[in-house]
């Protein structure tokens, strides 16, 4: 009996944070995010030319790479290309429940390589999303009945 508490407490304990989020059902949803502002240079004697007033925001591109998981675990699938804009219309094609992350990636000026973020901000973590966690699910559409009758 002991142990059949334990382990429906232990059930609660584990999927009390996964009920506390919200799910959608769609096939193409717009995923928005906050623009990340430039980093500020650091005062000092040297000065490179993407930083032309120490303490002032440099000079370059912020882009945004999203991703889309089905799990807790993966890093992420890469949706498309590097963008700028603070939003982007994601497409499902495949069966499955959803997770979306965005991750910033500086590009100072004359720069090719960019420079991303320490972590990724994902729509299933409460600090990321100001406290409303969500989901992306996609379950592909019934097809249409036939063979309508009247029957006497």
């Amino acid at each position: 009996m002991k142990r059949l508490l334990l382990i429906t407490l232990a059930i609660l304990i584990f999927a009390a944070p996964a009920m506390a989020q919200t799910w959608y059902t769609a096939n193409q949803v717009t995923l928005a995010w906050d623009a990340v502002p430039m980093p500020n240079c650091s005062a000092g004697t040297a000065n490179p030319p993407i930083c032309p007033n120490p303490g002032g925001p440099a000079i370059g591109t912020m882009k945004y790479q999203v991703y889309s998981r089905n799990d807790l675990v993966s890093l992420g699938t890469k949706i498309g290309t590097e963008i700028t804009a603070t939003q982007l219309l994601i497409s499902l094609t495949a069966w499955g429940s959803y997770y979306l992350g965005v991750e910033s990636i500086v590009y100072y000026s004359g720069q090719t390589v960019g420079i991303k973020s320490p972590t990724k901000a994902w729509s299933n973590v409460a600090a990321d999303t100001n406290n409303s966690p969500f989901g992306v699910l996609f379950f592909t559409a019934p097809t249409s009945p036939g063979g309508l009758k009247l029957i006497p």
